[in-house]
């Protein structure tokens, strides 16, 4: 899981540095890969090139002259877009990029003092630029500031931390799972997330759509349906959080799914409503029953994948990929959208078979299905403002799932016995305030904690000591001497 530090924030406000949020996640037992910034990079600033002439000795090289705040500087590039006017990136004498220090020199017989950048000099994967950003410079809007930081301009100023989490911690693979953990770490409060819109009430999902659930295999479905999207490249700030946390954009709507994933863990998958038709059905495919999905491969399954059907043909593999004839395209304009459940295990044995991704990840690990709910409120909020699309009332529900939290009653001695301390009974409270566990004292000797349906991995007394052992600290554990009695 890659957190981006900037996602997280809009969810937990912390103040700490990277390195030091990463340190302090692994000392509850959340170990990481890698902890750095989204752009290592600098010396770079906002520059307006003020002229820009052919390299009298080059057919390619151009001599510019860029105005970068403080002083104009004269600069060889080679990128075919540079020309005046243009505000770019500029890199001064001795930055450290990616690949190596800038100094200034000269270029064939001319004058360099720095260097105009591109997007991708600066370390950012190929699979993340536009192709206007492979081919030249990178072009800064008109209202860039010069002499101004260009990553804080473009919001591209994130930490990443790598973690590689326990099996069991499902609830980390998503922003507010680990808002929650850095939460209980820090004593700060989540904030809640806006699931907030308005409803179309001239039509209703329930009076002309059918949902089918044909296996057992399938606990939660929901669906909503929004009309009218308007396909359009999406906010800079999700852009940059899909490329911090390692997903490619690609436009709003299928932007606005992946974001929602990263952000609630619950995947999503939205069809385009006009080639769906007016129903669903979930059921095992049929043997050699043949799929093609959204990667254009026709998939030979068996019968112990589960399909998403429209009641006459398989058009998606559940949990795993979509179907091609129903992908997102950029003449869609009505949406169906999906937040359901599968069977873990199914999931799995179809992803090892077809892909392993994003989504297929966090179906394996366990859902909350109280999430689901979340998930779906929240794409129908980010459609509406950044989508335009006029959401259409009602929600076609299918749920088996108990959706309350979990009750778990543990004595104060249970807990100082496994530990081997003494932890007094206000820091035990504490620890389950700051994990967001209610509680109510049955009496002096014993709590009852409800336990929120999002940590999958607490369900008896002895799971509450971990959390109490490792939230307290290892580190505040004081090592004792056995005592021996000697006759």
């Amino acid at each position: 899981m890659k957190l981006s530090t900037n996602f997280v924030k809009d969810y937990i406000d912390i103040d700490v540095d990277l390195k030091t949020l990463a340190e302090d996640m692994t000392r509850v037992g959340n170990e990481y890969d890698s902890a750095e910034n989204l752009i290592n990079a600098t010396k770079l600033v906002i520059g307006e090139v003020k002229e820009c002439k052919d390299h009298p000795d080059s057919d390619h090289l151009h001599v510019c002259k860029v105005d970068v705040g403080n002083e104009v500087l004269n600069i060889v590039c080679g990128a075919p877009n540079v020309r005046e006017g243009l505000k770019v990136i500029v890199a001064l004498d001795g930055a450290e990029l990616p690949d190596g220090k800038i100094k200034k020199g000269k270029i064939r017989g001319e004058e360099s003092n720095g260097m105009i950048c591109s997007i991708a000099e600066l370390g950012i994967e190929s699979k993340f630029l536009k192709e206007e950003d492979k081919a030249g410079i990178h072009e800064l809007p008109k209202d860039a500031k010069v002499g101004e930081d260009p990553i804080k301009y473009m919001n591209m100023d994130d930490g990443v931390i790598d973690f590689e989490l326990t099996a069991n911690r499902g609830d980390l693979l998503s922003i507010l799972g680990m808002a929650y953990e850095i939460g209980a770490i820090y004593g700060k409060k989540v904030k809640d997330i806006d699931i907030s819109y308005k409803e179309n009430s001239s039509e209703n999902i329930n009076d002309t759509f059918s949902l089918e659930i044909n296996t057992e295999n399938c606990s939660t479905f929901l669906a909503k349906k929004v009309k009218n999207v308007t396909i359009k490249e999406s906010p800079e700030f999700i852009k940059n959080r899909l490329i911090a946390s390692g997903i490619r954009p690609i436009n709003n709507v299928v932007d606005i799914s992946n974001y929602v994933m990263l952000e609630c863990g619950q995947p999503l998958h939205f069809y385009d409503n006009d080639r769906l038709g007016n129903k669903i059905e979930v059921r095992m495919a049929k043997k050699d029953e043949k799929l093609t999905t959204l990667d254009g491969q026709e998939r030979t399954l068996t019968n112990d994948d589960i399909v998403i059907s429209d009641g006459k043909r398989a058009i998606g593999l559940a949990g795993v990929m979509g179907g091609f004839d129903t992908e997102i395209e950029q003449d869609t304009k009505n949406i169906l959208i999906e937040s359901a459940i599968f069977d873990s295990v199914k999931v799995r044995c179809t992803s090892n078979k077809i892909l392993r991704s994003e989504a297929s990840n966090r179906f394996e690990k366990g859902l909350d299905a109280n999430r689901t709910y979340m998930a779906i409120n929240r794409a129908c909020h980010l459609l509406e403002k950044y989508a335009d699309a006029t959401i259409i009332s009602g929600m076609k529900e299918y749920n088996k799932n108990d959706l309350s939290n979990k009750e778990i009653e543990i004595t104060y001695k249970m807990i100082n016995d496994v530990l081997g301390i003494e932890i007094e009974k206000d820091e035990v409270k504490d620890v389950f305030s700051r994990l967001g566990f209610e509680y109510t004292e049955n009496n002096s000797t014993s709590l009852n904690v409800s336990v929120p349906k999002r940590r999958l991995d607490i369900s008896i007394p002895e799971d509450l000591v971990e959390e109490v052992g490792r939230i307290y600290g290892v580190d505040n554990i004081k090592g004792k001497l056995p005592k021996l009695d000697m006759k």
